[in-house]
Order: structure tokens, then C-alpha cells, then sequence
């Protein structure tokens, strides 16, 4: 058992388009925000305005893949192309009260639609900084192997933590 366990970066990752190994010249991913939508609520018995989240309703989410250049899977994901995505790391942690190194696995799980393609600038002897915009609408984030988000737009899901947000709304809207 982990005593002092610090979590310190990712070592590596891999990120899989429909599942196969075609994402050659990824640099980085930016990963989707989780924002909830929002209404003002004011009135009486308020003192005040609040900006109050709507339960389990998330804003628009991108995730952009960033390349050192183009690629052909970056040209190929656009014009609104469905799109899946797996993205696999190693997260590298110190345990401190053992003084070992420990590894655990982060699997994100992102479907959308190619919402833009960034082609980037052409200069000799320097990347490109290509870039594809992905408009998410299920996202799930699993961390050794417990699922800690999972966000289904069009299935009117949004469960945190093993919390599903949207459960008694989905049955009084007549989905269950």
C-alpha cells in the first residue's frame, strides 16, 4: 500500500483514431473543459444574483490534438468527420514511504465531430503546429481502471465519481 504516494507527470501516452496506431507526429492534446451550463437566478428570497449550473449539462467541449507537422490522419479529420478517440498514459508517481517509483494507467475516451484544422505556418527547420479541433459529446476518464467521469451528451448521462447526475432526470423525462 502506497504511504506517501505523489503523483509527478506522465511518462508517456498513446492516442489511438478509431482504434488503430495512426496518430504518428502528436505533440500534445488539449484536453476538454468540463464547464458546467449555467442560468442567473435571482428574485425574492435571494439576496443577490447566482449563476447556478444546470445538473449533469456541460458547455460545449473541445479537445484539441496538437502535431509538430501535418499528417495525413490530421488532414483526414475534417469537414465535421465523426471522430474516436482513445488516449492511453502512464502516470508516474514517488511513493515516498517506500521510496519506489509507482505507475498508474489514465485511459480518456473522447467522441465528437472534427470541428476545425489548423494547417499551421511553413518555416525551414521549425514544426508546423498543426492542430484539429474536436467537438466533444461523450467523454469518459478512467484511472486505473475505475471510471471517474463519464459524459454522454445525446444519452443524457453525466456521471462523476460514481454519481449519475441525470439518473431521476432521464425517468422523469421518460427515457428509463
Amino acid at each position: 500500500m502506497a504511504v506517501n504516494k505523489v503523483p509527478e507527470m506522465v511518462t508517456d501516452a498513446k492516442v489511438y483514431w478509431e482504434g488503430a496506431d495512426t496518430m504518428i507526429g502528436v505533440a500534445n492534446i488539449d484536453l476538454p473543459e468540463m464547464s458546467s451550463m449555467t442560468t442567473s437566478i435571482t428574485g425574492v428570497g435571494l439576496a443577490g444574483e447566482i449563476d447556478a449550473p444546470v445538473k449533469g449539462h456541460f458547455q460545449s467541449m473541445e479537445l484539441t490534438i496538437n502535431w509538430r507537422t501535418p499528417h495525413v490522419t490530421a488532414l483526414q479529420m475534417s469537414g465535421g468527420k465523426p471522430v474516436n478517440l482513445e488516449i492511453w498514459a502512464n502516470i508516474q508517481n514517488m511513493d515516498g514511504g517506500k521510496n519506489e517509483y509507482d505507475d498508474d494507467c489514465l485511459r480518456i475516451v473522447a467522441r465528437g465531430r472534427a470541428k476545425s484544422y489548423a494547417p499551421g505556418t511553413l518555416e525551414t527547420g521549425n514544426t508546423t503546429d498543426s492542430s484539429n479541433t474536436i467537438e466533444v459529446h461523450y467523454y469518459k476518464v478512467e484511472y486505473e481502471g475505475k471510471t471517474i467521469v463519464e459524459i454522454d451528451k445525446y444519452n443524457y448521462k453525466a456521471i462523476v465519481n460514481g454519481v449519475d447526475f441525470l439518473a431521476q432526470v432521464r425517468k422523469n423525462i421518460g427515457m428509463n
